[in-house]
């Protein structure tokens, strides 16, 4: 068998190169005067967007589950219903977090009895990404295109947001603010200490080495013989690299969840600021196309041994939990 090294070989010479591009994002950017005119008449959303983005999604779940006005509340969060709504961050985001008063929920669908309810949302949320995303993900209001994404968060229940610590929240269900959006300095930089830049600074310093090593070695191993002992050492050395990049890239992404769970400070959170920071800056950029293609190397190694990709933990949740309901899919 061929094995994860001749895969990872071919993904990095076959896809992207990594790049510090900068990415998207409004966190650092200047707020405006005035909530989003696409999305809100003053601070009050506009009617036609809070049913277009309710009925969306009381469609998907009406589907699947009944009694929704029973255990359901929605909300609007984020920094695209913030002062920052125009910052440069590509189509707009609009994130659609809801919770569920979860014994509730099961009295009104007994098959889902049992179950823990971080694996019902592992299970929605993935029925959610499959099916609910793509048709959402290029929304037109009023000129303006939004991706709009759909999220349950265990921590979130039907009639409080609070627990995930929202810059702002807008409740969609009862139509009024819940967390109203932070006023701004002119320069959002200003709030964040000295002390959190000097660590951002240096990992960006590590990324650049690991990346420029990366590069190196790409180039020696175009150059070197494949059947040569010189290959095989190049191939190990990639190997290494591409993992300490993807830890990396792992620490700074589920960083930034734990800053909205519980322990966690939400928006101002160091794991948050970090994230957005190496966003901005293109270390994400160029630390997430090792990371895809150490993912997708596995992938192909792991299929050519046992016939298909093994799934990640909260897939085998998902497909665990649909088996044993009647909502069971082919």
């Amino acid at each position: 068998m061929a094995g994860y090294e001749f895969y990872l070989n071919r993904a990095t010479t076959q896809g992207a190169q990594p790049d510090f591009h900068a990415g998207a994002s409004g966190y650092f950017s200047a707020p405006q005067s005035g909530l989003d005119p696409h999305i809100f008449d003053g601070d009050h959303i506009k009617a036609d967007v809070r049913d277009h983005i309710l009925g969306v999604f009381y469609h998907f779940l009406d589907l699947r589950y009944t009694g929704r006005t029973r255990w359901l509340g929605v909300w609007l969060a984020g920094s695209g219903i913030s002062y920052q709504w125009a910052g440069d961050r590509g189509n707009g985001d609009l994130d659609v977090l809801f919770g569920i008063d979860y014994p509730e929920f099961c009295q009104s669908n007994p098959a889902f009895q049992g179950m823990p309810e971080d694996e019902f949302a592992d299970l929605l949320n993935t029925d959610l990404k499959k099916t609910l995303w793509p048709a959402t993900a290029s929304t037109n209001f009023h000129g303006q295109t939004y991706e709009v994404t759909y999220y349950l968060n265990p921590g979130t229940t039907r009639d409080s947001i609070a627990a995930i610590h929202p810059y702002a929240a807008y409740n969609l269900t009862h139509g009024r603010w819940d967390i109203r959006p932070p006023s701004l300095p002119s320069n959002p930089r200003d709030l964040y200490p000295a002390e959190w830049w000097k660590h951002i600074d240096a990992e960006q310093a590590h990324a650049h080495v690991l990346v420029d090593r990366y590069t190196k070695l790409r180039s020696m191993l175009a150059s070197t013989h494949p059947n040569s002992p010189t290959f095989k050492n190049l191939i190990t050395s990639q190997r290494l690299v591409v993992e300490q990049a993807k830890t990396l890239f792992d620490d700074i992404h589920l960083g930034r969840k734990a800053a909205f769970g519980a322990g966690g400070q939400g928006y101002g959170d160091y794991a948050n600021f970090r994230w957005q920071a190496h966003k901005e800056s293109g270390v994400v950029n160029a630390l997430s196309t090792l990371a895809t293609a150490d993912v997708e190397a596995r992938k192909a190694a792991e299929t050519e041994q046992y016939g298909a990709p093994l799934d990640d933990a909260a897939t085998a949740l998902a497909k665990a939990a649909l088996w044993n309901t009647p909502y069971r899919r082919s």
